[in-house]
């Protein structure tokens, strides 16, 4: 049997069932005909919840998608479904997505839980494709709708409001990578490299995040060999004016400072601590601690972007002036131990009075909303442990941006969750959120008699989320670092101060 079949059932000629030629004396073509005779031997439960279909009465997961953009997506891929299949492109853009949702189970596990949101393809009522249409029907949709789809999604949603959504009047986004385990195929070692030491390849991904709800606005994917700063590259275009952007010492370049400002977005950039690590000099010491400096790319860093650009004359680039904000941060724990860190930023924001040096300094913090972005997407939503299912590269990105999808879907029902009752995202259990939509998806059926489906799935859905207990805030932690600390066994109750500290620049001419 080929991956596409289905289960042989005795089919009467349209002349065996009666009033299928014409409806209401119109002739409806040899495809309506057909249709018409496969839900007539579905019975009549399948006849009503298709023309429930029809009329837009979509059940949870198609509402979980805003109207239209799957479609939008799979037309702006240039994908056409050449014929009639069990699993046309629509339907295997959710069979993914529920492979995402239901990380860690099987293909015929997952298509059992998604078998009543997949529409559109040959297969009767209650029937379940099978593992071998699905990973077919998977090459054949590659990478783009999902792409697509994603790009969609992300910039579909507007910046959140209510408590924490903003920082000194400024949404807040923040710029980091992190790796993605994958199957041990020589394939995959090839396309995305495999690290010294490590049992599994890995692809590297960059991503721009909403502090506030964590939710993922701009992502790019590359191998375990392509660097942060090249993907990060990528995603300049993401960013927006009205946000500050915050981003590790990993990121900042001359060039890419004057190319990432450019956008209209501020940004607040940590930098390298040496004297001679960053091409600044002090015009001005201001009332609140922090500096007025004058950038001037260096000799060396002219050459290394020459080097890189292949371009030997190319021009140095145009001096600017930024702020600095230098400062210590003491945690003390409640063992009463300490340990101090000096941290340097950058920033385009230059007016001190309305954007103190202490403000910025504990704004910064909110970089790590990122990292618990990926604590989530890696450790809650797919699996601690769990590599990637896919043994293709495309396959990869396509699994990758799926993830990325229902993660933010997840962000979303959580963010929509907090907005009825007016308090932050982070007292919203994300764990919860990943178990409700689970239990919802499994318990939206048709119902087996009338084929009716719930008017208002998502608003059940949400206001669930919204009866669950919440998290505990504002809670001062330090989580462990090092071997000694993780032996301890348990993340330390901590408490932070910031102090503003001189610079060791020099000064300008």
């Amino acid at each position: 049997m080929s991956a596409d079949s289905v289960m042989p059932v005795p089919v009467p000629s349209i002349s065996e069932i009666p009033g299928l030629g014409r409806l209401d004396g119109v002739d409806v073509g040899e495809e309506r005909r057909a249709w018409l005779r496969d839900v007539a031997l579905a019975g009549p439960a399948a006849v009503l919840g298709r023309a429930l279909h029809d009329a837009r009465r979509d059940g949870l997961f198609e509402r979980l998608v805003a109207p239209g953009q799957l479609e939008q997506a799979l037309a702006d891929a240039g994908h056409i479904d050449g014929r009639k299949r069990s699993l046309p492109g629509a339907a295997t853009v959710n069979a993914v997505l529920g492979l995402a949702l239901h990380s860690g189970e099987g293909y015929d596990s997952v298509l059992a839980k998604m078998a009543p949101h997949l529409r559109g393809g040959t297969l009767l009522p209650g029937q379940v494709p099978s593992a071998s249409a699905l990973s077919q029907s998977r090459v054949r949709l590659g990478e783009q709708p999902l792409y697509r789809l994603f790009l969609a999604q992300a910039a579909d949603r507007p910046p959140a409001h209510g408590p924490g959504a903003y920082a000194l009047g400024l949404h807040v986004t923040g710029f980091d990578g992190t790796c993605l385990e994958l199957a041990g195929d020589e394939a995959l070692i090839e396309a995305f490299g495999l690290p010294t030491g490590a049992k599994h390849p890995m692809a590297r991904v960059v991503t721009l995040v909403a502090c506030t709800t964590r939710r993922i606005l701009a992502a790019a994917i590359g191998s375990y060999l392509t660097s942060e700063q090249e993907l990060v590259d990528q995603l300049a275009e993401h960013l927006r004016a009205g946000t500050v952007n915050l981003a590790d010492r990993n990121f900042f370049s001359m060039d890419r400072w004057l190319r990432f400002a450019a956008t209209g977005a501020h940004l607040l950039w940590r930098v390298k601590n040496g004297a001679t690590s960053l091409p600044a000099r002090i015009l001005e010491r201001l009332p609140d601690g922090s500096y007025l400096v004058r950038l001037r790319e260096s000799d060396g860093m002219r050459g290394k972007r020459r080097a890189q650009n292949a371009d030997p004359g190319a021009e140095r680039l145009p001096e600017t002036t930024a702020r600095l904000v230098e400062f210590d941060v003491t945690v003390a724990d409640e063992r009463g131990r300490t340990r101090t860190s000096r941290i340097r930023l950058l920033t385009t924001l230059l007016d001190h009075e309305r954007y103190p040096a202490k403000d910025l300094a504990g704004l910064y913090a909110e970089r790590w909303q990122v990292e618990i972005a990926y604590l989530r997407l890696k450790k809650e939503l797919r699996g601690p442990g769990t590599v990637l299912r896919a043994r293709r590269p495309q396959l990869v990105r396509q699994e990758i941006w799926a993830f990325l999808i229902v993660y933010n879907l997840l962000c979303d029902l959580a963010a929509d969750a907090a907005a009825l009752d007016g308090i932050d995202p982070d007292q919203i259990s994300f764990v919860t959120v990943i178990r409700l939509t689970r239990t919802h998806l499994s318990t939206d059926q048709p119902c087996t008699h009338c084929g009716h489906r719930p008017e208002h799935p998502r608003q059940a859905l949400t206001s669930a989320i919204a009866d669950i207990p919440r998290n505990r805030t504002g809670r001062g932690r330090t989580s462990p670092r090092t071997s000694t600390e993780r032996n301890n066994g348990h993340t330390q109750k901590a408490h932070y101060t910031i102090t503003i500290a001189e610079a060791n620049l020099l000064k300008a001419d």
